[in-house]
């Protein structure tokens, strides 16, 4: 398992305990039903070409990474009762997803479902040139 599989993991678990009131809710997370994919958390929205360093900064935090992860979950594993069933449920999940860590000389490889959806969210960021010119 890779580096970056294991931080969205354990990140996700540490977001269960806070939803399970287990631990408290220190990072003010603010949860929102939904009927069709369950319990979600907000985010603020911005205008991605107006506020491009705060929006920056907001995902690169926990509070942020934590809220795309949990909202990218399906219903079903945001409504285990138990740890060890929500850790199962959330291994089958992460285990549909491509995990290689990248190898010095190669193309970068999408590491986890968090980083294809980041690269679905922002497709400009992948390298592609075409808008530039």
């Amino acid at each position: 398992m890779s580096l970056s599989r294991r931080r969205d993991r354990y990140c996700l678990i540490h977001i269960w305990k806070i939803h399970q009131k287990i631990i408290p809710n220190d990072v003010d997370l603010d949860w929102t039903p939904n009927d069709r994919l369950g319990i979600q958390i907000r985010t603020p929205r911005f205008r991605y070409w107006a506020d491009h360093k705060r929006a920056n900064q907001l995902s690169a935090s926990f509070w942020g990474r934590a809220a795309t992860l949990w909202n990218r979950l399906p219903p079903e594993a945001k409504r285990c009762e138990t740890l060890s069933s929500f850790k199962s449920s959330l291994g089958s999940f992460l285990s549909e997803f491509h995990d290689q860590p990248p190898t010095i000389g190669y193309p970068t490889v999408l590491n986890g479902y968090s980083e294809a959806s980041r690269k679905a969210i922002h497709p400009r960021h992948d390298g592609d040139q075409d808008g530039d010119s």
